[in-house]
């Protein structure tokens, strides 16, 4: 009878694990896809301008990072896209993980102007 009990507690413990660990993901997993389809991103949006008109280094800078326990998307971030050399613009683009597919949806994006201060710096 403790053999059966001590079996049963088992299986139970092994398929909550799989519920509750196996379904999710790791936050720096999260993170790292987001940092892939940021680069990716500013590879597509660079990818047509000519050298001349792009910074040295063009670079994306994650304004704003959120997590959430609960609902259909389990993260939210905000991000700044900084390429051209001499017009003072950006991409400011909007992204939320989805977590069934575990992926990032992008729903926002918008060309902004921007001032010449530390802000639009890389850091």
């Amino acid at each position: 009878m403790l053999r059966q009990w001590i079996g049963y507690a088992g299986f139970v413990g092994a398929v909550c694990g799989i519920c509750f660990y196996g379904c999710g993901e790791s936050d720096s997993l999260v993170k790292k896809k987001l940092d892939l389809i940021c680069a990716s991103d500013l590879n597509a949006i660079t990818n047509d301008i000519p050298k001349t008109s792009l910074l040295k280094a063009p670079f994306y800078s994650i304004v704003s990072y959120k997590c959430y326990s609960e609902g259909m998307y389990s993260g939210m971030a905000i991000v700044d896209y900084y390429f051209l050399k001499t017009v003072k613009v950006k991409i400011v683009r909007k992204y939320r993980y989805y977590t069934s597919a575990r992926l990032w949806d992008r729903y926002f994006n918008a060309y902004t102007f921007f001032g010449d201060t530390a802000q639009a710096l890389p850091r």
